[in-house]
């Protein structure tokens, strides 16, 4: 079970994987409402309709493993930490996001072979979504540039000797 969770935090990679794949529907849900907008102005009919709902469905999977990889993460924060607290209202509002876009999808489903233009609550539920994922951006964002979560995963005695061969004034231990 370690090596689920070696994998899980992206020790691989030398970098937490959460952040890599959390991109993912950051960039795909704000297309949608993206191309949704344009499909209201006429531009590029049923294609554009297509690459929207593609966006979320694409932003969906992502999301779907994004989740045990922020899990994982949110997880090795001590409760009594601010962070903590913020990461679980991350999580709630990603939620909600996720929700939203699964509904999204599935109100597009019927029609997106032929539409031109993206219906008003498909629209709606878009620009809804998207600006929550701000939000739950902007927190997640806060853990790691204010609290450094999943910055220094390295223990103590690694920081130092890196620190000491960079040619750092170290304090005595």
């Amino acid at each position: 079970m370690k090596w689920l969770l070696e994998i899980l935090k992206g020790t691989w990679l030398g970098h937490p994987l959460h952040p890599i794949l959390a991109h993912i529907p950051m960039a795909m849900w704000p297309s949608a409402l993206i191309f949704d907008l344009l499909s209201q102005r006429q531009v590029g009919g049923n294609s554009i309709v297509r690459l929207s709902f593609y966006a979320i469905a694409f932003g969906l999977a992502a999301a779907i493993i994004a989740v045990p990889t922020g899990l994982v993460d949110w997880s090795g924060i001590k409760r009594e930490k601010p962070a903590w607290k913020i990461g679980l209202y991350h999580m709630l509002l990603n939620l909600v996001v996720a929700i939203l876009f699964a509904v999204n999808l599935y109100l597009r489903w019927p029609t997106f072979h032929e539409a031109t233009q993206v219906d008003q609550i498909p629209l709606l539920l878009s620009a809804v979504g998207t600006l929550i994922l701000i939000v739950s951006a902007y927190l997640g964002g806060r853990m790691v540039y204010e609290y450094g979560i999943s910055v220094a995963r390295m223990s103590k005695k690694k920081w130092r000797k890196l620190a000491a061969a960079g040619g750092a004034n170290l304090p005595e231990e």
